[in-house]
């Protein structure tokens, strides 16, 4: 008797085992709590490491990157009186009042809350898992900006006739780079990454950021190389960010662990 209770004992205590490792293979990654916060340190150190893996190919692209910036730095009179003709001032200030919505977060961050508390409502990880690392793009793009702009010293076109003057770190409000435009263009990377079967979603996600772009430039409070190097640095901290959760999701361990019983014996059997 007591043999058949000791077997009882062990055949429940490993499918409580098991129940408890398949809940923890399904417990959605990254999560609010105090891992997520100090996975900002981990995936701003990811972003910055991007290019120690980059391949013939990814070294081709930023370096074009980097060229057309330059190129547009050169017709930044140009191409700001052009945009500049567009709206009068009027139209401007009410076009910018939208459009710079999503990247100041007027929009984009009670989007992410509302998507994180869907995701909760359905039990579905992917859209929780979007949002807050949505978030974490956007508060990281946010300070890289304000870090890029204490340092450059750019004046806005509202404050000098010249392009190409700079005052250096840490004068008055610069305009290098737009975070507007670097805030948008992160968080439209890291949704369009986390849906990249899903055409419509990078479509939206892009054309919100472009859209932010457009009102910077239309409105008269940036170069267009201010707005381009914007683009380009959000993404650049977007795929980062998508770059290093999705790593933490392939790297987290699948095992589980099923017990096995046969006609004279029981066990665990591990699944790698």
């Amino acid at each position: 008797m007591k043999s058949y209770l000791k077997q009882g004992i062990a055949i429940l205590l490993m499918s409580c085992l098991s129940l408890a490792n398949t809940h923890a293979q399904n417990e959605c990654s990254p999560r609010p709590d105090s891992d997520y916060l100090v996975s900002y340190w981990y995936a701003g150190l990811e972003t910055l490491k991007q290019p120690l893996h980059y391949n013939t190919t990814d070294w081709l692209i930023t370096g074009g990157a980097v060229a057309s910036v330059a190129l547009v730095y050169n017709y930044d009179r140009e191409g700001f009186d052009f945009f500049d003709r567009q709206l009068n001032v009027n139209q401007a200030k009410h076009f910018s009042r939208y459009s710079d919505a999503f990247g100041s977060g007027l929009i984009s961050l009670p989007l992410l809350g509302g998507m994180y508390l869907v995701g909760h409502a359905k039990e579905d990880c992917q859209i929780q898992q979007a949002a807050l690392a949505g978030l974490q793009a956007f508060l990281l793009s946010a300070g890289a900006a304000y870090i890029l702009k204490s340092l450059s010293g750019r004046p806005r076109p509202f404050s000098t006739t010249n392009p190409h003057e700079w005052h250096g770190p840490f004068n008055g409000k610069a305009a290098f780079p737009s975070g507007h435009t670097t805030r948008a263009f992160a968080l439209a990377a890291v949704i369009s990454g986390y849906y990249p079967e899903k055409l419509w979603v990078g479509l939206s996600a892009y054309s919100l950021a472009a859209l932010t772009a457009s009102g910077r430039l239309l409105s008269g409070e940036h170069w267009p190389s201010d707005v381009l190097a914007g683009a380009l640095l959000g993404y650049f901290i977007g795929r980062g960010v998508l770059h290093y959760h999705k790593k933490q999701r392939v790297s987290k361990t699948t095992w589980n662990i099923e017990p096995r019983i046969g006609f004279n014996s029981m066990g665990l059997v591990v699944n790698l």
